[in-house]
């Protein structure tokens, strides 16, 4: 329901959207893993997108987005979430270049589909500075690849991330079931050394309101010298995440399922969350909703929710 202007030869086109939700409990950890107290969030997002037609078979077409946060923890804080230019080629091939979803986003996704908690496996960044990305989509299909320059790299003396890059393939058949397969990778400056990501992910949505998705991933790490005094010259995170969920007619509740492994060179160690939640909408764009995380990691509390959403 974005609020849409137009030319009235529809040419050119312009649309606002956004959203605002609250948020109340015990949402995220002190320090040393213990639940924070019971408290509050505001968020509100606010987004601008245009299009207009340059001839038959090229439209020119933009984003920008702000997430504005009330936390009094951190103070008040508004930020650019996307912000790019690009062109639509024969309503099938895009073009960008500016802020926007990392590639891996569409892997993501998939199983990432809580208010609150969820995506515990995933190690880079979601959205990128500078990126240039191509996208098509057509037959079920959804190829993306992109690359992005990070801003702490124009310093001589950046000894962050460097750049990222990555490709998706997924694929959506008429049956409900589909596929994704998404690889990425993060320069890192010296000492570290880059960070390499490979996941595939399968999902299934039936008519009935059924779905589940399951994705396994492997994030390696070369020579890791954030975590200790001494460098590690490998080390290794591999991951599972799993949802379902049922919808029936205003209401929806959900299992989530994420298993994260720690390699080190020494020893492995295993990590499980459980979530488990409920939504339901008060009108379409309108819900409420509640979730509550079982952490069943060593020395880590549990964490809960609940929350109203409004966006149009």
């Amino acid at each position: 329901m974005a609020v849409t202007w137009s030319t009235d030869d529809r040419q050119q086109v312009l649309a606002l959207h956004g959203k605002v939700e609250q948020n109340l409990g015990a949402l995220g950890y002190q320090q040393g893993y213990r639940a924070e107290s019971f408290g509050g969030d505001t968020l509100a997002s606010l987004g601008l997108s245009g299009a207009g037609r340059l001839n038959a078979n090229v439209i020119l077409i933009g984003e920008l987005s702000w997430d504005l946060l009330n936390d009094s923890r951190y103070g008040d804080r508004i930020y650019a979430d996307e912000v790019w230019l690009g062109v639509r080629i024969r309503e099938d091939l895009e073009l960008t270049v500016g802020r926007s979803d990392s590639p891996f986003n569409q892997l993501r996704d998939l199983t990432d589909v809580f208010n609150l908690f969820g995506g515990h496996g995933y190690m880079t960044e979601t959205t990128l500075d500078d990126q240039l990305k191509v996208t098509w989509a057509g037959d079920g299909w959804d190829l993306r690849a992109g690359y992005a320059v990070n801003d702490a790299n124009k310093q001589d003396n950046n000894q962050g991330t460097r750049a990222q890059y990555g490709a998706s393939a997924g694929y959506q058949g008429e049956s409900g079931l589909g596929v994704v397969l998404a690889v990425e990778t993060r320069q890192e400056s010296e000492p570290n050394g880059n960070i390499r990501n490979l996941a595939l992910g399968l999902n299934y949505r039936s008519p009935g309101g059924f779905y589940g998705a399951l994705t396994h991933g492997r994030a390696n790490y070369d020579d890791v010298c954030w975590i200790g005094p001494a460098c590690i010259d490998r080390f290794r995170f591999d991951y599972w995440e799993g949802v379902m969920s049922y919808t029936y007619k205003q209401v929806a509740v959900g299992l989530g399922y994420n298993r994260l492994s720690l390699h080190e060179p020494a020893h492995e160690r295993w990590e499980d969350k459980v979530i488990f939640a409920t939504e339901y909408y008060l009108m379409p764009r309108a819900k409420l909703y509640a979730e509550y995380l079982l952490n069943r990691a060593e020395n880590e509390d549990n964490l809960y929710g609940v929350g109203l959403q409004y966006y149009f």
